[in-house]
């Protein structure tokens, strides 16, 4: 007990006042206040759903698609980037010999800068002087010359054989129509190319090598591309019979 105080004496009033609530509005300010907050925020809810009620009221009379719909067509995107493009098998066989018939009758020309290019520049430039003027190619040419950078990936992957052995040449020149001789001329490197820029750019050239060469061309491998093995190997046209 402190000087001045008796058993009796009261707490000092103006620290009994100080524990008593600074608002009127409720004996419980915190949960007086947290019911405010609740029901501020289930009225800025209600605006909020009266707000979107709205938006799409009038998107629907201007014509624009609904949330909804954007939402999954964005997820329909992100899940399959690009549209899936199918090509006929037809189509694709035809550009495909289209291909090797332009390719073979320049190969000897071409071969050694088109294989020792470094960039789809460079790509470009070697095949532009043997391609129609833009505005006159056939489709089957433009599926190359306008995606040099694919011809580029294909040249410099695994999947290209730039050097068939002799054997296979010899096979590839034979003089009559048969499927040893189709197999052949199917790994010549403009039967590869031709194979897989056939069906550029609504095919991988992967999916496309691999659909065109399950059905090798059975036509013959073109004049000058003959010619140019048969002297890059020594070989006659005696050698290009078949035994």
């Amino acid at each position: 007990m402190t000087h001045g105080r008796t058993a009796n004496t009261p707490v000092n009033p103006r620290r009994q006042k100080s524990t008593f609530p600074l608002t009127r509005f409720s004996a419980n300010p915190k949960k007086s206040l947290e019911a405010r907050v609740a029901r501020l925020e289930a009225r800025v809810a209600a605006m909020e759903a009266r707000v979107a009620g709205m938006q799409e009221e009038i998107d629907r009379a201007s014509g624009a698609a609904p949330t909804g719909f954007l939402e999954a067509m964005d997820a329909a995107t992100k899940k399959h980037p690009g549209p899936r493009q199918k090509m006929d098998d037809t189509e694709l066989l035809l550009n495909r010999d289209n291909l090797a018939v332009w390719l073979e009758e320049h190969w000897p020309k071409i071969v050694k800068p088109l294989l020792t290019a470094k960039n789809q520049v460079e790509v470009a430039a070697v095949l532009t002087p043997i391609a129609a003027a833009p505005d006159i190619r056939s489709t089957w040419q433009c599926q190359v010359m306008d995606h040099s950078a694919v011809l580029l990936e294909f040249l410099r992957s695994k999947k290209f054989r730039r050097k068939p052995p002799k054997k296979t040449v010899v096979d590839a020149l034979a003089l009559h129509r048969s499927e040893k001789r189709a197999r052949a001329a199917n790994r010549l490197p403009t039967r590869q190319i031709s194979n897989a820029m056939a069906g550029v750019p609504k095919l991988k050239w992967r999916t496309s090598l691999d659909k065109c060469s399950k059905r090798p061309s059975s036509s013959s491998v073109g004049h000058n591309t003959a010619e140019h093995y048969r002297r890059k190997f020594g070989l006659s046209a005696s050698d290009s019979a078949i035994k």
